[in-house]
């Protein structure tokens, strides 16, 4: 029979000890001068409970008047970094930097790459462009473009062949109003550094408006060819010199004729001409006409900036006043 008073009696104890930890203490107060941030002395302060202060009178306090310093050195006890946070950063930009390309494309297929553009498009143009700029991923885009890194791919980030999706250059919009032929896929092959062969086709414009049937397809084939450069103080300017110009038939009224010859010229023959003329006329070098040097000077004359460059789009903008150029990596720039 004295079980379960023995059971009550131990019930009972039981909860007085939950009762008394549970007002042991009042508050606690923690803060430390980690990552440079002042902060009090660390305080601990417990108070009686009302269950002890019947037995007895007296109360506990402890006071740490020491404080505690974390140096950013001691990883082990750092926080750890919230690399949540910076992933979500991170996908934000990716995210907008889609977005932006997906209303660039949505431009090009609307206003015939640029040829067909309205001021309101170019300008929307031009903003988005900005916008991208600004989030540019690659630095030192010029790098390796003078030929001179040693075969490695991956130091040359311009080192592709680029299909034109947009532009706002005259000079390039211009051969839109042609009434005979119409500017066709426009490239920018950059697989052989320093060599850069801007590369347009043209077609009949009656192939525009009338089927093969009516209008047998007619291919014409323009190369002009530069020879890049880095330039001196900019990290992300090419400097271009013209060296010649190549015009190619590849298809007439749906025949293949490419093994017919072109016709080309040369835009380094003044140098040609004074390197087989100096051992015979003493002093020729010297007038420098011709010299074909490339000019490293950062403002001078015959250049392109990358405003934005990426595994994907190429966006370059011209020396003054010429206008923009957003290109797309391809794989071949066969006809």
């Amino acid at each position: 029979d004295s079980l379960p008073l023995v059971r009550s009696a131990k019930t009972m104890k039981m909860k007085q000890t939950l009762l008394a930890a549970s007002f042991l203490l009042s508050y606690v107060t923690l803060k430390t001068h980690a990552f440079g941030i002042p902060g009090p002395a660390t305080s601990l302060l417990m108070k009686r409970s009302p269950l002890r202060a019947r037995r007895q009178r007296c109360s506990m306090r402890l006071n740490f008047s020491q404080e505690i310093t974390v140096s950013p050195a001691e990883d082990d006890i750092l926080p750890p970094d919230n690399d949540d946070d910076v992933e979500s950063e991170s996908n934000a930009a990716d995210e907008k930097v889609t977005d932006l390309k997906r209303q660039l494309y949505q431009l090009a297929a609307s206003y015939d790459r640029g040829f067909g553009a309205t001021p309101k498009a170019r300008n929307e143009a031009d903003d988005i462009i900005q916008q991208l700029a600004s989030l540019n991923p690659t630095d030192h885009s010029a790098r390796g473009i003078d030929g001179d890194n040693g075969g490695l791919e991956e130091d040359v980030p311009l080192k592709a062949i680029w299909r034109m999706v947009w532009t706002s250059a005259f000079d390039v919009v211009s051969l839109g109003a042609s009434p005979f032929a119409a500017p066709s896929a426009i490239y920018q092959d950059i697989t052989s550094p320093p060599m850069a062969i801007n590369i347009i086709d043209f077609i009949p414009r009656a192939q525009t408006f009338f089927p093969s049937s009516i209008s047998p397809p007619s291919l014409l084939r323009a190369e002009v060819s530069t020879r890049a450069s880095s330039r001196n103080g900019k990290s992300d300017r090419v400097g271009l010199i013209f060296e010649g110009l190549k015009l190619q038939p590849i298809e007439l009224f749906g025949q293949k004729v490419d093994n017919l010859p072109p016709l080309s010229v040369d835009f380094t023959w003044p140098q040609t001409l004074v390197e087989q003329l100096a051992d015979f006329v003493p002093g020729l070098e010297s007038l420098g006409f011709g010299d074909g040097k490339v000019d490293a000077d950062a403002d001078a004359p015959g250049y392109f900036d990358v405003e934005y460059l990426d595994d994907e789009l190429l966006i370059i903008q011209q020396q003054a006043p010429g206008g923009v150029f957003a290109l797309v990596k391809v794989e071949s720039c066969e006809p």
